[in-house]
């Protein structure tokens, strides 16, 4: 880092629930640059959020508390949010906005010409482009630079044209586990899932009911933890007695720390239709858990190895199903106490040196 004055960035949030995994990982940023002699960071909230306070409470954080009392109300919440983006936007000294949604960075890219200000406009996407709600790529490309959380996002970034030397690929933060989780004790095996329940969604628990259906007629010896909600959980508990196996599955609900629930476990997974990073992968092997995943867009095939476990081709079944039989016969040594050193790159002192060495280079 240069011994220049503090960089002034501002990071501008779009409505979010409260409850994902973007959140966790902004809270990281919150914390982190708080404690920061090389960056003065800003947090905005222009239309609240769902569920208030998941952040920390501190000074870089402003939320325009009005517009969330409208939270029900989107196209309020809209115009009051953005009245007040405008206002941050006339009044900042930034010299760098980071942008969580290519709808903000449409308007703050506006604004920026409006104001005649010189900050650069860096994107921050959380999700697939290709499968994300609300992305407009000719709005994506209207930022200066890209942080890509995956190798896949950058690549798609590369496919509508954006230089890579505008792309930093800085992925996630995954906090390191405080303990190992160690394998089942029992001959039965323990496989996890966490994460919102949409059965033909994002997250495609189908395929998982129906892999876990085709484990079931080689052995039975197993059962699945389900950690999470969503608005599928009644067609899934129906798909599960449908398919037989409902009584080997224990549904736990939404758990703020499902982790620190486990005693033991012999893998998590994951079978999602496509992701942003699939942050629940890391925090599973940084555990000590072992893993099966989707090779989906994007994000499992920059945390997932054959150190630490499985992947397959989302939609193949008869694969899936033969990753399963391989964790319940061991065909994998999977050493839990090592596995953790295999995700050792987003660890947050890794993530945060590549994070800032990228946003110092940007702002040059």
């Amino acid at each position: 880092m240069s011994k220049k004055d503090k960089i002034n960035i501002v990071v501008v949030l779009p409505f979010l629930s409260g409850e994902g995994g973007t959140e966790t990982v902004v809270s990281e940023w919150i914390s982190h640059f708080n404690r920061s002699s090389a960056f003065n960071m800003t947090f905005l909230l222009p239309q609240g959020s769902m569920k208030p306070n998941w952040y920390p409470s501190f000074k870089s954080v402003r939320v325009f508390r009005f517009a969330q009392l409208f939270k029900n109300v989107r196209s309020v919440r809209n115009i009051f949010g953005a009245l007040w983006l405008a206002i941050k936007v006339l009044t900042t000294s930034a010299d760098e906005v980071v942008c969580l949604s290519t709808k903000l960075i449409f308007e703050v890219s506006f604004l920026k010409k409006m104001f005649r200000k010189k900050f650069k406009i860096i994107s921050w996407i959380h999700f697939s482009l290709q499968h994300g709600q609300d992305i407009n790529l000719s709005d994506l490309k209207k930022a200066d630079f890209h942080l890509a959380i995956s190798s896949g996002i950058q690549q798609q970034m590369r496919d509508i044209d954006i230089s890579e030397s505008r792309i930093s690929i800085i992925g996630n933060p995954i906090p390191k586990g405080d303990h190992i989780i160690p394998n089942f004790s029992t001959k039965k095996t323990r496989f996890i899932y966490s994460g919102r329940i949409f059965v033909d969604g994002q997250k495609n628990l189908r395929e998982l009911v129906s892999g876990l259906s085709e484990l079931n007629a080689y052995t039975q010896e197993w059962k699945l933890d389900v950690f999470g909600d969503g608005p599928d959980m009644e067609t899934f508990q129906k798909l599960l007695i449908h398919k037989g196996i409902f009584d080997q599955v224990v549904l736990h609900g939404w758990v703020k720390q499902p982790f620190n629930q486990l005693s033991s476990a012999d893998c998590l997974v994951l079978t999602s239709k496509y992701e942003g990073f699939g942050m629940v992968l890391g925090e599973a092997i940084a555990r000590g858990i072992p893993v099966i995943s989707s090779d989906c867009p994007t994000g499992p095939a920059d945390i997932v190895s054959d150190e630490n476990g499985y992947l397959y081709p989302p939609g193949d079944v008869y694969l899936l199903r033969k990753r399963l039989i391989a964790m319940v016969n061991k065909e994998k040594d999977f050493d839990h106490k090592r596995l953790p050193e295999t995700v050792s790159k987003f660890y947050p002192n890794s993530y945060f040196k590549r994070l800032e060495q990228s946003l110092f280079d940007f702002s040059q």
